[in-house]
Order: structure tokens, then C-alpha cells, then sequence
């Protein structure tokens, strides 16, 4: 597969993954405000997930359309995808923190390994802005934003079942 099938796939994948959003709350037939503050992050990092890889992946699309270089496109990208996985990252543990409290949520082993795979995945794009340009880093970043709104899609489902 070419990157440009794949940046296609994502962007089917990722409309899927944020229509699910709307299910889950027609399912549970309550409305945003009515949602838990912890139910309520787990729907906005679904959808920031979601939107994150498609707005990328349409974007990526776009430049390559436009005829620019394949480095440049994974080195903007991987820029540009630094910042939902640390609004993610803080967003999350903020929250976290304030409903259960810091201390237990800095034990959280879920916690602890979303946030070291988001470190990683941040890593992974620094370095490939700064030296590589390659494909494959920009795809592990779309790959985890995606695996991250499945998460997050998964928490709100055992919520519906509490």
C-alpha cells in the first residue's frame, strides 16, 4: 500500500470512529451536560482523536496532491501532530486528577501507559521532523490517535453498562 491509500484508509476509519461518538450517546440517551466529568472526557477525546487523524491524513492528502515533497509533507505533519497528542496527554491527566485525585491517578497503570505511549509517539515525531521526514513515524502517529478514540470509545461503552 501506497501512503496516500493508507492516509484514505485513516480518514475512512477515523469518520467511523467519531460517528460511534454520536451512537454512544443516542444509546445512553443523555445529553453531553448530563454526562460525568470523567464520561464526558473520554467522549471529547474520542472525537479529538478522531478528527485529529482525519484533519491530518486530509491534509497530508492535500499537500501530496499539491505536488510537495513527501519529507516535507511527513515532516509538517508530524509538527503538526505534536499538539493533540499533548492536549490529549495533559487534558487527560488534568481531569483524571481532579476527579479521583492526583495521587491515585499518578498510580493509574491505564494512565501511565496511555501517557508513556503518547511521550513516545511525541518523541517519535520530533525525531522525524528534526532528521527523518520519513512516512512511517506520521503513520505511528495516526495509529495512536486512532487506538487512543478506540479507548476512549471502549471506556464510554462500559460507562452505558454502569
Amino acid at each position: 500500500m501506497n501512503p496516500s491509500e493508507v492516509l484514505m484508509l485513516i480518514v475512512e476509519a477515523s469518520l467511523g470512529l467519531a460517528g460511534f461518538a454520536g451512537v454512544v450517546t443516542a444509546v445512553g440517551q443523555r445529553s453531553v451536560t448530563d454526562l460525568v466529568e470523567l464520561q464526558r472526557l473520554n467522549l471529547v477525546n474520542l472525537l479529538a482523536t478522531a478528527f485529529g487523524a482525519l484533519f491530518m491524513s486530509l491534509g497530508a492528502l492535500a499537500l501530496q496532491s499539491a505536488q510537495v515533497d513527501d519529507a516535507t509533507i511527513w515532516r509538517i505533519w508530524s509538527a503538526v501532530g505534536i499538539v493533540p497528542m499533548l492536549f490529549f496527554g495533559v487534558r487527560s491527566m488534568l481531569t483524571v486528577g481532579r476527579s479521583i485525585g492526583l495521587a491515585q491517578a499518578a498510580r493509574s497503570p491505564t494512565l501511565l501507559t496511555i501517557n508513556t505511549l503518547g511521550l513516545l509517539t511525541c518523541g517519535l515525531q520530533i525525531w522525524n521532523v528534526s532528521s527523518a521526514g520519513f512516512f512511517w513515524p506520521f503513520f505511528v502517529l495516526l495509529i495512536t490517535l486512532f487506538a487512543l478514540g478506540c479507548f476512549s470509545f471502549a471506556r464510554l461503552l462500559l460507562y452505558l453498562r454502569a
